[in-house]
Order: C-alpha cells, then structure tokens, then sequence
C-alpha cells in the first residue's frame, strides 16, 4: 500500500515538472527541445557514411555511372572503328551474298591505295544488290539506301552496276549520273571474285559519278574519293586493254 502511494506521489512530481517546463516554453524563458526526428544523426562509421550517401545521391550517381559507360562505349567505338582507303556501291539485280562482296573488296583493294597512310589497304563495298521481283519486300529498303548513299554519301563515288542499275539510274535522274559509260569488268575481276567455280553475274561495269554541279561539289571527301575512284577506273581500263 505504502509502494502504490509512492509511485501516485512520483507520478504527481513528474506531471508537476512537466508542466512547469511547457509554461517556460510558452513564456519564453526555456527553449523548446527538438523532436527525436528532428535530431540529426551524424552518420560515424565508413558503413554508415556510405549508407547516408546512397539515400541522398542515389540517383546523381546512377545518373553519372550511366554518363561514363555511354561516354566509354563512343570512344572505343570510336578509336576502333574500321579506316577504309576507298567506298563502293555494288548495285546489281542479282543478289550477292557476303562472301561474294568479300571478295569483290579484296579485289578492288589491289587497285586501291593507302589513302590514310596507315600502312594497309582497306575496301569497303556497300551491298545494294536486289532481286528482280517486285514482290521482294526488302527492295524498298535498299532503294532507300541507294538513294541516300547518292544524295549524302560523298566517299561513295565508284559504282559496281549492271544494265538494269544503269537502266535504273537513267529513269530516275533527267541527267547521267556517270562521267562517261560505265567500263566493263573483265576477266582478272571475274577470276578474282569466282568462289568454287561460281561467277558473279556477266556484264558488270564499274562507273565513276559525276560531282561536279551536284551537291558533291566542293566537299574534301567527295574530292579525295574522286580521284581515288579515278586511279582505280584507269587500272581496270589497262587491265581490260
């Protein structure tokens, strides 16, 4: 009885303490303590540091991680991606296969040069090759192509064609696309580019495109592929004689 009494009289003291701090408070002469949430917590140990960052800078630093990777990816891509010395378009109405533009480069890289002065010769063939059937539904694309590579593609100069290209060309422009007729591949191509006893299409002719008056004029690399493309139309021309 005498404990229960005591523990009625503590409460009362507390109570009385209580509430002569909330009346300070009130009056001003005792500063208002902060709420648990209010106290800040200094983050001690590296663990803890580390935590404290994440929560506030999460998404600055996937933000950055992302800026990085993107940044690495375009200069490797960059530093590793391939030099060609010269660019051609092969637009035939027979479709060739990789291997067979393969070989077409390698090919055309015996008449090349080393235009950038790296020491090798690299060719790069563009494959516009198509079937014959207007049912094949990839032609569109690769008119598209064509069309682009002629529009905005100024390192592609020299052009592997057949008549129905020829054909194609002359229907599409009001003016020929080709410095003169296009000259006919002869037999060191053909035996160059047979695989196991298989030909590419006879009468393939390689032309050179005109630039000047067209919006090739005055580009560096409209120039430069130009006179590669010339040097190379010369060769095949004394190989033929």
């Amino acid at each position: 009885m005498a404990e229960k009494r005591n523990d009625i009289i503590e409460e009362q003291r507390k109570a009385r303490e209580e509430f002569l701090k909330l009346k300070k408070m009130q009056q001003g002469e005792l500063k208002p303590q902060a709420k648990p949430s209010e106290i800040a917590v200094v983050p001690k140990t590296f663990g803890e540091k580390a935590a404290n960052f994440w929560f506030h800078y999460k998404i600055h630093t996937l933000l950055t991680i992302f800026m990085v990777i993107l940044l690495s990816v375009g200069i490797t891509q960059c530093a590793t991606r391939e030099s060609y010395d010269f660019e051609i378009m092969y637009f035939t109405y027979t479709p060739a296969v990789d291997v067979e533009i393969d070989k077409v480069e390698e090919y055309f890289e015996t008449l090349a040069t080393d235009a950038d002065g790296d020491g090798k010769i690299n060719v790069l063939v563009k494959n516009c090759s198509v079937t014959d059937s207007n049912k094949d539904a990839s032609r569109t694309l690769t008119f598209s192509k064509i069309q682009s590579i002629m529009v905005a593609d100024y390192s592609v100069v020299l052009y592997v064609v057949d008549q129905k290209a020829i054909d194609y060309f002359n229907n599409a422009l009001d003016y020929s696309i080709f410095v003169e007729e296009p000259t006919p591949l002869g037999a060191d191509f053909y035996k160059a580019t047979e695989i196991g006893g298989t030909r590419l299409p006879d009468g393939l002719k390689v032309g050179l495109r005109i630039i000047k008056g067209t919006q090739f004029e005055g580009k560096d690399e409209a120039d430069r592929a130009f006179e590669a493309g010339k040097q190379v139309l010369e060769k095949i021309k004394k190989q033929n004689s």
